[in-house]
């Protein structure tokens, strides 16, 4: 499993810092590293861990980045307490459908098989 996410300035907006926030410590940085890497973990795992390509996609990687800041905001926020929210499993819901679809050959046989 690869994770390919970075923190950067659009997932640190999404937890309600600005780029430069001054209350951005080094720590903090790495708990928003961990949370993030931890969410494209359980989001892939949830959808499929065979297709890496899958979610660099153009057409799938925006769905794959909302999942995981999503779940990656709620856990940085609650570490003790979260859970995935319902946004982050009906965007999980919608990429397995393509992931299932994207696995299918021409010949309608699957690359499982």
């Amino acid at each position: 499993m690869t994770t390919f996410l970075t923190v950067d300035d659009e997932f640190k907006r999404t937890l309600g810092y600005l780029p430069d926030d001054d209350l951005l410590d080094s720590q903090s940085l790495q708990r928003m590293e961990s949370a993030l890497t931890a969410a494209e973990i359980y989001v892939q795992g949830a959808i499929g861990e065979e297709n890496e390509d899958f979610y660099k996609d153009e057409k799938i990687l925006p769905l794959y980045k909302l999942a995981c800041y999503a779940i990656g905001a709620n856990w940085f926020s609650h570490p003790s307490t979260a859970v995935s929210s319902i946004t982050a499993k009906a965007i999980i819901g919608q990429l397995r459908g393509s992931y299932d679809e994207n696995e299918v050959n021409e010949d309608g046989s699957t690359s499982k098989s």
